[in-house]
């Protein structure tokens, strides 16, 4: 039917031709479209939803992209140990195991359609809004070698890997692009992404049910956080979230967040500094923060010109670009 829920009849001139459709916005579309339906009920065909569809069609291409520009020189062959991955790379492959496992199971009952909306929903609310938010200063700014990157390589490579095998049979052209141009295991089959299976999820890498209980409180605490970072930028008290200082007051039940590193805490709320206290309820205070703006990675520290020969940067940035060769 239409996009109306009209049936298509020639006489009505409602139908829409395939051919103009790939001309249009290409083949991959049209089978997204079709993967994308519910075929339990009239299936409706339009401009419109074309036009919908190819936004999702972006975010998945972006996320295949932002994941191909990290994964630049990375070995596949050489994963970092499950003991040693970060916990916030955990949490990511954690979801991607649920969504495997949701996605396995849909692909079996030929629910086409509801696999098509948990690889986006994965792509836009677990990937994009959070994780790879956080993970950027990690990426760009760490040690290329070192191993917090190199848990954030290995994570977003799962991701990539996984994602690009399980979307081929709806999104076959655009599956084999990603697949021609990531890295590979020795034992993958580099020709072609039909040419391999899907894997298996990643149990070995998997966070445990209460400690991802612990990041579901992050993420809503996030949330607060962001909202009053919004305040404070329409009152003109910070600009971008990295001068910003947040004072964090929770509750009993979140009172975990106490003891974890305030650096990794202010890296998840994208902000220079985080002091947590534990109280009767949450409260969020925002202000500029103490200290200088390091060139880098325009964190506001106290200890940005520790080092003496880089009077400009923080001392993790200090520490990088000490190692990089010298140009002359």
């Amino acid at each position: 039917v239409d996009g109306e829920g009209k049936a298509m009849h020639k006489s009505l001139g409602n139908g829409m031709d395939p051919a103009e459709i790939f001309a249009k916005y290409g083949a991959d579309l049209l089978r997204l479209w079709a993967g994308s339906s519910d075929y339990h009920v009239d299936v409706r065909c339009s401009d419109e939803i074309f036009k919908q569809l190819s936004q999702n069609y972006l975010k998945f291409r972006n996320t295949a992209k932002f994941c191909l520009d990290n994964l630049v020189g990375f070995d596949a062959d050489h994963l970092v140990e499950p003991a040693d991955m970060l916990p916030l790379d955990k949490w990511a492959v954690t979801r991607l195991n649920d969504l495997l496992t949701k996605a396995y199971t849909a692909y079996d009952n030929y629910e086409f359609h509801v696999v098509s909306h948990m690889i986006n929903d994965f792509c836009v609310v677990d990937l994009s809004s959070f994780y790879f938010d956080i993970l950027k200063d990690r990426l760009y700014c760490d040690e290329a070698e070192g191993l917090s990157r190199r848990s954030a390589q290995t994570a977003l490579f799962l991701i990539l890997d996984a994602m690009t095998r399980l979307f081929a049979p709806i999104l076959a052209f655009t599956c084999d692009e990603i697949w021609l141009a990531m890295p590979h295991r020795s034992c993958d089959d580099g020709r072609n992404v039909l040419f391999n299976e899907m894997v298996l999820p990643y149990n070995g890498y998997a966070l445990s049910e209460g400690e991802m209980a612990q990041w579901t409180r992050i993420a809503a605490l996030r949330t607060a956080v962001n909202g009053a970072l919004e305040t404070a930028r329409a009152d003109k008290t910070i600009g971008k979230s990295l001068e910003a200082e947040v004072d964090l007051t929770v509750t009993a039940e979140d009172a975990f967040l106490a003891d974890m590193d305030a650096a990794a805490l202010a890296d998840l709320f994208i902000v220079s500094q985080v002091r947590v206290d534990v109280g009767d309820e949450l409260k969020v205070a925002v202000r500029p923060a103490s200290g200088a703006k390091c060139a880098r990675c325009w964190k506001v520290l106290l200890t940005v010109g520790s080092a003496a020969a880089h009077p400009d940067l923080c001392p993790r940035c200090a520490a990088v670009v000490s190692k990089l060769p010298v140009i002359e």
